[in-house]
């Protein structure tokens, strides 16, 4: 599967190239090299989202003690958080 590029708009951006976009990292289109980021305005609030996982995860395993439960919640909502990351960030081309 291949997301397209927001230049090009051919499809030149492979699943885990557009994965790690949503962390951080730079990828490049096969077409075109031209070199995309994630958008930061999306970027910014699925960042907030990640660690407001882990904050109420921790919470429930410290005070509500439902012990190994909280890890299970906290590795679904991760994983629902990193389908929701790759399907919604756009990308953009860096200048430079």
């Amino acid at each position: 599967m291949k997301y397209p590029c927001p230049k090009c708009e051919q499809p030149g951006i492979s699943l885990k190239n557009k994965y790690r976009v949503g962390y951080m990292q730079d990828t490049f289109c096969e077409h075109c090299n031209v070199r995309l980021s994630a958008n930061p305005w999306f970027l910014v609030p699925f960042s907030l989202v990640y660690m407001w996982v882990l904050a109420v995860c921790a919470f429930l395993y410290m005070f509500e003690s439902i012990g190994m439960m909280a890890a299970v919640y906290a590795v679904i909502a991760w994983l629902v958080v990193d389908v929701l990351n790759v399907m919604l960030i756009p990308m953009t081309e860096m200048d430079g």
